[in-house]
C-alpha cells in the first residue's frame, strides 16, 4: 500500500494524510524529496512492481495513479508546505553541529565565539528532548600532555556555561581530543586558531 511521504535528504519521514490534503492533480499517494538542512539531496526509487521513477533531486515527485501506476509529478514548495505542515513541524529537529574558538593557550572563548555562544543554548532550548556531546581540541603547540588537559578543560567550560543556563549535567557528554584530531592539518608547534576550539553536537 502506498502512503503518501515526504524524503528529507536520505531519511524517509512518513506521513498520512486525509485525501482532502492533497491538491487533486497530485492524487491520493505521493513521494515527494526534500533537502536535508545543508541543501544536500539523496535518492529513492518509487516502483509500482512494473514501472519505476527515480527521485534525485529537491521537490523531485511521484504518484500513484487510480490505476496504481507509478508517474512523475511537478510539486511545488507551497505544496510541501500545504501537504505536510503538521508532519514536518512533528519531526524532530535535525542534529546540530556548532563550532567555538578559543584564546591561544586558555579555555576562554574568542570574542566572536563567546558572542556565537548563545546560538547553541537557543538551539538547545528550541528541543523537547536533546543530548549534547562537547568536543575539546588545541593546536599542535605545547605538549601533548598538556593539550590534552586544555582540550578537556575547554570542552569542560563550555559545559558549565550550558548547566549555567539550566541545562541538565546528565544530558551533557564531555571529551577531550588535544592535538589529535586537527580541524586544520598543521606541523607540529605550529598555532593554528582554528585548531583551538570545542566542537558542539546537538542532537
Amino acid at each position: 500500500m502506498f502512503q503518501r511521504r515526504v524524503i528529507r535528504g536520505l531519511a524517509i519521514l512518513g506521513a498520512l494524510l486525509a485525501a482532502a490534503c492533497a491538491e487533486p492533480r497530485l492524487g491520493k499517494n505521493l513521494v515527494i524529496v526534500l533537502p536535508d538542512e545543508n541543501g544536500k539531496v539523496g535518492a529513492v526509487t518509487v516502483t509500482d512492481g512494473t514501472n519505476a521513477v527515480l527521485l534525485d533531486s529537491a521537490l523531485a515527485a511521484a504518484k500513484v495513479t487510480s490505476g496504481n501506476k507509478v508517474e512523475p509529478v511537478a510539486v511545488t514548495s507551497t505544496d510541501v508546505d500545504t501537504i505536510f505542515a503538521r508532519a514536518l513541524e512533528a519531526q524532530p529537529r535535525p542534529p546540530k553541529r556548532f563550532r567555538l574558538y578559543f584564546v591561544r593557550d586558555s579555555d576562554d572563548l574568542t570574542e566572536e565565539s563567546d558572542k556565537e555562544f548563545g546560538l547553541v543554548f537557543a538551539d538547545v532550548k528550541k528541543r523537547d528532548a536533546y543530548e549534547i556531546q562537547v568536543t575539546g581540541h588545541t593546536d599542535t603547540t605545547g605538549e601533548e600532555s598538556y593539550n590534552a588537559q586544555l582540550s578537556i578543560k575547554r570542552a569542560q567550560a563550555i559545559r558549565d556555561r550550558l548547566v549555567s543556563r539550566g541545562i541538565d549535567p546528565v544530558l551533557i557528554e564531555v571529551y577531550g581530543r588535544g592535538e589529535w584530531d586537527l580541524y586544520i592539518k598543521t606541523i607540529d608547534e605550529k598555532a593554528e586558531p582554528q585548531n583551538r576550539r570545542v566542537e558542539v553536537m546537538i542532537r
